[in-house]
This record gives C-alpha cells, structure tokens and sequence, in this order.
C-alpha cells in the first residue's frame, strides 16, 4: 500500500532469519571481551552511506544489502520500492527521476520521520511501527555500529 508518506505495509521481519545471518557469519571461537557481541547483529563491511543518498542509491544498496542477507525481501522492496515507482513513472509524490538520481537524503532520519507519522496515524503496536523499528535499527547498525539505537 502506497501512502503520502511511502510505502508502509511490507512483509515482517523474521527473528530466525536475523540469527540465521549471525550464525552464518560469526567467528567460531570468540575471546570473552568479544562475548557480549555475540548477541548482537553481525554486518558486512560498510559501503552504503545511508545518511546521504539519493533514492537511486538508496535503491542499489538496499540489493547490495539483501544480497549480503542483511535485509530480508520485504526490507528490500520498502527501500526500493519509491525508486522503482518513479523510475517507473517518471515521477512520484512530487519526486521526479531526476531529482531521485540527483538529490542526497539522509534515508534514516527520513525512516525516522515516516515512522513518527505512522505511528500517529496506525498507533505504536501495529506491524508497519514494528517493521519500521527493525529496519531502521538494521540500518544504523550498519551505518553507526552495534551502539546505535532506533
């Protein structure tokens, strides 16, 4: 479903996929100072800068990341899914292709934004709120670090 905001209804989050990755990917013997980061998500190497992009680029990191199995399919047509609308249409909202290929964005703090007006309009306990969460804490974990919070 397509919003003033963006699209706001993608699949949930799967728990076991999360720990599925961090199993794939974590180092099989860890010292104790390592030990508390075990609990925590494991991520590739940062190349996306999710704090200044443009929709377009948002678009290519977003497969970047479910190709790398940090994102799940939902996650990955969320963040792709207004670029793929306007590139499709030629415009979106407002947003013309040119400016989705040319204008940079801070796609957390945007994330952020849509999230504060879902939740006034759907509440605090809805699927869209909780999928929001995940993603945005998906993404700053990648951006900041396991420290970051949504």
């Amino acid at each position: 479903m397509i919003n003033p905001i963006g699209i706001t209804n993608y699949q949930s989050v799967s728990a076991t996929q999360s720990s599925q990755y961090v199993q794939k990917h974590a180092a099989p013997e860890m010292s104790d100072s390592h030990a508390e980061s075990a609990n925590s998500l494991s991520f590739p190497d940062r190349t996306h800068d999710f704090t200044n992009m443009t929709l377009e680029e948002q678009s290519k990191a977003a497969q970047d990341l479910y190709v790398q199995g940090v994102i799940s399919m939902g996650e990955h047509a969320f963040m792709t899914g207004k670029y793929g609308l306007i590139e499709h249409d030629g415009q979106l909202g407002g947003t013309t292709l040119a400016q989705a290929k040319s204008e940079k964005i801070n796609v957390i703090d945007t994330m952020k934004d849509n999230l504060a007006a879902v939740k006034s309009q759907a509440g605090g306990d809805s699927e869209v709120v909780k999928n929001y969460h995940s993603l945005i804490r998906k993404l700053e974990v990648y951006q900041f670090g396991l420290n970051a919070s949504a």
